[in-house]
Parts: structure tokens; C-alpha cells; sequence
């Protein structure tokens, strides 16, 4: 059935998936969170689709052949330009260099005028299937470095159709090269590109809609004041029952109130993200941080011990008691006083351990402020079932 499938229809069905392709990924862009590279991508699925449709055209004899070759040649090859540019900003992990991708487009365009290659059929569909398995070989790569970064299911799908259709032109290439192309063989590679490029767009959709889904857990998970974790955030992370040589440490600011009413509230939202900011830096990447109330912090730190559980409270006291914060000229004081639950060997339920810190911050507080009080939970059998 296929080989009944002359090229210029074949070319109208994959203008088609072009056209339709770019209209899909506009409308994504207007929807998506994050839309770099959409409208690349679309412009490119219309710059190809352009290219065909003069490709088309020229095989009705429609336009001057002179015209035909060079013109969709030079849509063709910078279409794949524009397409690895937008690939490349989608993945957000590299500036896009237009003059490293364009100059090539436009010194083929170049020779093709001074030589007239273009109006060979098979060299000018050599350079621009070479062009095409370029795009989409570097673009198939990205999407898979990117997906180490930006772990998404359809990162990979999309990686594999890129390699797919670029899998299809360089096969296409190779018959090209040993001079045995023929038109049923372009019927073919073109009408299963159709179905590569509806691909493509559908899983551009579902990566900003992956995208949308991972912004909204982290936004539902986030304080968006300090960008440290929020209650619901930690309450996914604290395991049920602490494990020996494990600590928490409830953390409050001293005299927030008179902070605010004094200085104002900017002032206050300054020195909770500066606090914020100063416990972050103190702590290891295994520890959790999170802002549990108005100016209420809370810090699990696992296998540390009881000495070692001292000097981390001890020394997230003393950073904070250095910070240096000025508002309108005028230097703000800060402190903060930290209650310290830690685990022995054995296990302790997290509700206890919390309550139990929550005890040491008031007396910590009772005590005079700025200092740590440090409680040991009573020892416990190891939870083997845990």
C-alpha cells in the first residue's frame, strides 16, 4: 500500500503533521510554566513545514525549479537548526549559540548558489537529511543528559522518537550516498516521519505537563518566604520512629514579635530568610530543614553523636547570633534559642522526640534566650520491624 504512495502526496500527510505538530506546541506554550524553547520548536516544525510545502510544490511544477531547490533546502536545514535550539532551551541546561547553529545553515545556502548542488535531487537531499540526523542525534542526547538532571518519564520517550526519526534520515542517508534512493523509499521515510513528529509534539505536551505537576508538589511543599521545606513537606520526610544517634532541634528566633512591631514586617520577613539562609549553610545534605510555624524551625539530623549533636546546635546558635542584618541603616539583633532531643541507641517515636525538644526550647527560653538546651530520649529496643 505504501509503495502506491507517490512523494508529493506523501509530502502533503507530512506537511500536514507539521502544521498540526506546531499548532499543538503553540498551544502548550500557552499554557506551560515554563515555555522556553516552545516557540522554537513550533517555528521550526513550520519552517519544515514550509519546506515541504515548496518541495511539493516544485514536484507539480508550480514554482521555478530554481526556487524550489534552494528555497526549501535553506528551510529544511535551518528548520533542524531552529529545532535543536529549541530542544536546547526546553532542557534549560545550555545557552543557545544561534551563530554556531545558523552559520552553517546559511554557508550551505551560500554554496548552493554558487555551485547549484541544490539542483541535484539527491545531493540536495543528502545535505538535508545529513542536517536532520545533526538536529536530531544532538537533540536526542540533550533530552538524555537533561533527564539525569529533570528526571521526567517522558524525557526518555521523547529522547527515543528524536532517534527514531533521526534513526530513519540517516538510513535514508546511507541509500542516498551508495545511489540507490528511490522515490518509494522517501515515501516511506516521510510517512513514518509523520508519525515521529506527532510524537515529538505529544510528549513536548506531556513534559510541560510533568513539568506543571512537579512546580505545583514543590510549591505545596516549600515555604515560599525562606524556600526551605514546609510542615507538609517534613512530615513526608521524618520517618515515624527515630533511630539511634539520630537528633532534632526545634529552633525559634528570639523577641520576633519586637522585630516586627518595631521594624516592620519587611524587616521581619528579611530576617526570617536570612536565618533561613544561615541554617542551610551549616547543615549537611542528609539533614532536613524545615520552617514548621511564624518563626519556628525544626532540623533532623541523622548519625551524629550525642557530642556531635552538641556541636551542630551549638554552632547553628553561634552563626546565628553573627548574622549582621541592617534595615534602613538601622542593624537588626538576632539570636535564637534551640531545643535538642537526642536519640541514644535504640529507636524513639518522632512525636515523642518532638514534644521533647519542643520542652528544651522553653527552657532554653526560660533560661535567658540565645543558648541551646539539650535532653537525651530514654533508650529504647531497636525497632526491627522498622
Amino acid at each position: 500500500m505504501l509503495s502506491r504512495l507517490d512523494l508529493p502526496t506523501v509530502l502533503l500527510f507530512y506537511n500536514t503533521s507539521l502544521l498540526a505538530g506546531a499548532f499543538a506546541i503553540v498551544h502548550v506554550r500557552r499554557n506551560s510554566c515554563r515555555p522556553e524553547g516552545l516557540l522554537g520548536l513550533a517555528i521550526a516544525y513550520l519552517m519544515l513545514a514550509a519546506g515541504a510545502a515548496l518541495a511539493w510544490k516544485g514536484e507539480e511544477a508550480a514554482v521555478p525549479a530554481a526556487v524550489w531547490t534552494h528555497g526549501s533546502l535553506l528551510l529544511g536545514t535551518a528548520g533542524y537548526a531552529v529545532f535543536l535550539a529549541g530542544i536546547l532551551a526546553m532542557s534549560g541546561r545550555r545557552r543557545v549559540r544561534w551563530g554556531l547553529l545558523l552559520t552553517p545553515v546559511l554557508l550551505c545556502f551560500l554554496v548552493g548558489l554558487v555551485t547549484g548542488f541544490p539542483r541535484d535531487n539527491l545531493s540536495r537531499a543528502g545535505v538535508f537529511h545529513a542536517a536532520a540526523v545533526l538536529s536530531l542525534a544532538c537533540s536526542a542526547h540533550e533530552m538524555l543528559r537533561n533527564h539525569r538532571l529533570e528526571a521526567l518519564p517522558s524525557s526518555r520517550l521523547l529522547a527515543a522518537l528524536l532517534a527514531l526519526s533521526g534513526g530513519v534520515y540517516m538510513l535514508r542517508l546511507v541509500f542516498i550516498l551508495n545511489g540507490t534512493a528511490g522515490s518509494a523509499g522517501f515515501s516511506l521515510a516521510f510517512f513514518v516521519q509523520m508519525f515521529c513528529h506527532f510524537g515529538i509534539a505529544l510528549m513536548v505536551a506531556t513534559i510541560s505537563k510533568e513539568r506543571a505537576e512537579v512546580r505545583l508538589a514543590q510549591l505545596a511543599d516549600t515555604d515560599p518566604l525562606t524556600g526551605v521545606g514546609n510542615r507538609r513537606w517534613l512530615g513526608t520526610r521524618l520517618p515515624k520512629q527515630l533511630r539511634g544517634h539520630s537528633a532534632v532541634l526545634q529552633l525559634d528566633l528570639d523577641r520576633f514579635k519586637r522585630i516586627n512591631d518595631q521594624y516592620g514586617h519587611a524587616a521581619g520577613d528579611a530576617v526570617l530568610v536570612a536565618f533561613a539562609n544561615c541554617l542551610k549553610a551549616q547543615l549537611r545534605e542528609s539533614d532536613l530543614l524545615a520552617r514548621t510555624g511564624g518563626e519556628e524551625f525544626l532540623v533532623y539530623t541523622p548519625n551524629v553523636t550525642e557530642a556531635v549533636a552538641r556541636s551542630i546546635a551549638e554552632r547553628l546558635r553561634a552563626s546565628v547570633e553573627q548574622l549582621r542584618i541592617v534595615e534602613d541603616g538601622m542593624p537588626l539583633p538576632v539570636s535564637t534559642s534551640i531545643g535538642v532531643a537526642w536519640v541514644p541507641d535504640g529507636s524513639a517515636p518522632a512525636a515523642a522526640c518532638l514534644a521533647r525538644a519542643d520542652e528544651m526550647l522553653y527552657e532554653a527560653k526560660r533560661d535567658g534566650r540565645n543558648r541551646v538546651a539539650f535532653a537525651t530520649m530514654a533508650a529504647q529496643a531497636p525497632d526491627r520491624a522498622a
